[in-house]
């Protein structure tokens, strides 16, 4: 699929994945699958609604009920040292296009093991969460955290941090696995609130 994709031949690349994801759908290679697919033919798109029964902060608003602002999704991992790498830059974008409507998600999942690697039950590892979310992102504080595998499923957001911003009409205007610095992501989401 790489190959096809870097010679232009998204089309057929797509189709080779979602033909993969028939074969290996319920394999643990499904996210990695999911997020190529992604990364080719996401962006325009209208934004797979998220999973919110379960969250931290205040309970999240659709993605439907979001449509006229622009949204970031910030999906990242109590265990991820770039999202909080990550987290200052989205949190000074936040205080600087919130006025302006944006609105930031942070989306994450459980994994099944908090502090030090060691196992934890789902109400363990969601209080570890939140420990995580005070501790290393007290800027955004603010912001609604979904807590579902769905998700990360839904959007192949296999690779922690994975932004994705979400424009006026619903759209995917970027999908972009990893880090990104403060100049690119503030470039995109001002391009979202111009359109």
């Amino acid at each position: 699929a790489q190959v096809l994709a870097a010679h232009g031949q998204n089309a057929q690349a797509a189709a080779l994945l979602r033909r993969a994801l028939a074969t290996y759908g319920n394999t643990s290679i499904s996210p990695r699958l999911h997020k190529n697919l992604n990364l080719l033919s996401l962006t325009k798109l209208p934004a797979p609604p998220l999973n919110t029964s379960e969250y931290l902060g205040t309970r999240p608003a659709p993605l439907s009920q979001l449509k006229g602002s622009p949204v970031l999704l910030f999906f990242w991992a109590h265990w991820c040292g770039d999202c909080k790498y990550e987290g200052p830059i989205i949190s000074r974008l936040g205080s600087e296009f919130a006025p302006k409507g944006l609105t930031i998600l942070a989306p994450t999942q459980l994994y099944g093991y908090a502090a030090k690697g060691e196992d934890a039950k789902p109400k363990d590892e969601i209080a570890y969460i939140g420990q995580v979310w005070q501790h290393f992102y007290p800027g955004l504080q603010s912001v609604s955290v979904p807590i579902s595998k769905a998700n990360f499923t839904n959007y192949g957001a296999s690779t922690t941090p994975t932004l994705v911003l979400v424009d006026r009409k619903g759209r995917v205007a970027l999908y972009h696995p990893g880090l990104m610095e403060y100049d690119d992501l503030r470039s995109a989401i001002e391009k979202t609130l111009s359109n």
